[in-house]
């Protein structure tokens, strides 16, 4: 009797750790999923969260400090916040975002700052000066590689949803047998109840 209890608690011990581990890979794989469908939204591959922008690179002008299938955060900040040598993502049309080096801030002849930059791995500096306007914000967060996996999961949506669906059944499997198991037990236990009675 103490063996099967003993086997009993085993058994719900490790259906319990497959259950968390389950769910968190299933937690992690929709926050991807979430991930990879807001950044094929927005084309400019970039998404927002609470003044925080993340952007995947896709250049190389930022090695060895940043380097390609990196994501970066960048944070909104005011002009009078950004420094020399603080790295910034900055807007040149619609479609194009770079991401360089302050290495010079100069007033224009309205008195408005501009910045000169520069890529890390580029020989000289960017031809034109940036505006404040153009300045999607401060990178404070390097994500290494992070963006090869994006890319990758964007890739291959069709076999992270079926990935998803999978550990889905696979879950309700697991809570299905737990409730069957819990039935069985309260059968046992009634049935032991009344045999008790009839003695």
């Amino acid at each position: 009797m103490k063996f099967d209890e003993t086997s009993i608690l085993k058994r719900k011990k490790r259906a319990k750790a497959i259950k968390i581990a389950l769910f968190i890979v299933l937690i992690l794989i929709l926050y991807n999923v979430i991930l990879v469908g807001i950044s094929s939204i927005n084309k400019d591959n970039s998404w927002s969260i609470f003044g925080y922008k993340a952007f995947i690179i896709t250049s190389e002008s930022m090695q060895p400090n940043i380097n390609v299938g990196d994501v970066i955060i960048t944070k909104n900040i005011s002009q009078d916040e950004i420094k020399i040598e603080d790295i910034i993502t900055f807007r040149r049309n619609e479609e194009l975002t770079t991401t360089h080096r302050v290495v010079d801030i100069k007033d224009d002849d309205k008195g408005n700052k501009q910045f000169i930059t520069k890529g890390d791995n580029n020989k000289t500096g960017d031809e034109e000066s940036v505006a404040y306007n153009q300045i999607e914000g401060k990178v404070v967060l390097r994500i290494p590689y992070l963006g090869n996996l994006i890319n990758f999961l964007e890739d291959n949506i069709v076999i992270l949803i079926i990935i998803l669906i999978l550990l889905i059944i696979l879950l309700i499997y697991i809570s299905n047998n737990e409730r069957k198991d819990k039935r069985r037990r309260k059968r046992e236990v009634e049935s032991k109840k009344e045999q008790s009675k009839k003695y």
